[in-house]
């Protein structure tokens, strides 16, 4: 038997990405990603069919069966809007449009697309995104219950958001200190909870600061297997600002000289040794120890949460954490 915390070559080449490239993604959100298609088209579908394939995998065993197909999609949507304003921001150093577009959810009102500097087709596009996302939450038994700790959640992805914006106009600014603090947020998992309690009519309310607490490591674990997935990629685009890259370059493992040179040269040959020397390092192997430290430290309140599944809501995230692993340069 293989140690749970260990990947088959077999899963991890085969059964993950095969399963994700054939999950159909909802006719009621379609819409919505071919209009993303024509607007913004920075992210490939497969990240869309990653993660509605897995949604169910990490859901609260609190949340009605009836509502399951609702909060998957609920959590697609949010999704999108989150993805969207991450890219305008990290990708295309776009200020204006994302100070924009983060008043959506909040006074949909104030948003103004004919704002001068403003991409008027993405805050319409989002208005469209949070208009669907609302309806679907407001939908839920508990909506109004939660919705103001879903507001307070979506505040943080928007600060890890900005966050990000920030190490592109200071490229000394990023530490691995402060991107626990901020960028674990950029994984919505505290936002995704919200939407299943919004559709738990049986969680016991005393419960929800443990369940926070489970869900503080469950956002480390996430951001945990998105770093060691994504880091070769964000390198190779210039990007440093990576969890497994800050590690490396906080230890010495790469000089800042090296990661200087990458954010004005982006060529293989430079950026191949940076990799290769990551590579060579225990960097990933770290940050899979913690990811384990993180797993344990979330089962210690198994028992004290009665009216969620916390062990199984766990087993979820050693499933993500292997698609995670096999879909590295595919998301």
């Amino acid at each position: 038997m293989r140690n749970k915390f260990e990947v088959s070559t077999r899963d991890a080449d085969t059964t993950p990405l095969a399963a994700v490239r054939q999950q159909d993604l909802p006719d009621t959100v379609l819409p919505l990603i071919e209009s993303y298609d024509e607007i913004a088209a920075d992210r490939d579908r497969f990240l869309w069919q990653w993660l509605y394939h897995l949604f169910p995998t990490f859901r609260f065993s609190c949340v009605q069966d009836e509502r399951g197909r609702t909060v998957r999609d609920a959590k697609l949507v949010a999704t999108i809007f989150a993805v969207v304003a991450d890219d305008v921001a990290e990708q295309h150093a776009d200020r204006a449009t994302f100070d924009e577009l983060t008043a959506i959810p909040f006074d949909h009102r104030r948003s103004n697309p004919d704002r001068d500097d403003v991409d008027g087709d993405v805050i319409r596009f989002l208005s469209d995104v949070w208009e669907q996302f609302t309806a679907l939450y407001d939908s839920g038994p508990r909506s109004a219950e939660f919705e103001d700790l879903l507001l307070f959640d979506l505040k943080q992805v928007f600060q890890a958001v900005e966050y990000s914006y920030l190490a592109n106009d200071y490229p000394g600014l990023v530490s691995e200190r402060e991107l626990w603090r901020y960028d674990a947020y950029n994984m919505l998992i505290f936002v995704y909870a919200d939407i299943d309690l919004a559709n738990a009519p049986s969680f016991d309310s005393s419960e929800l600061s443990l369940l926070r607490q489970v869900c503080d490591r469950t956002q480390r674990m996430a951001r945990i297997g998105n770093w060691i997935s994504t880091w070769k990629r964000e390198l190779a685009e210039g990007d440093c600002s990576s969890g497994v890259v800050v590690h490396a370059l906080e230890n010495d493992i790469v000089s800042h000289e090296t990661i200087r040179t990458i954010r004005r040269n982006r060529t293989d040959a430079v950026v191949r040794p940076v990799i290769e020397s990551i590579e060579e390092s225990d960097v990933v192997d770290r940050f899979l120890q913690c990811w384990r430290a993180e797993y344990e430290k979330a089962m210690q309140f198994e028992s004290a949460i009665d009216s969620i599944d916390v062990g199984t809501y766990l087993d979820g995230f050693e499933r993500i954490l292997d698609y995670h692993i096999s879909s590295e340069g595919h998301k």
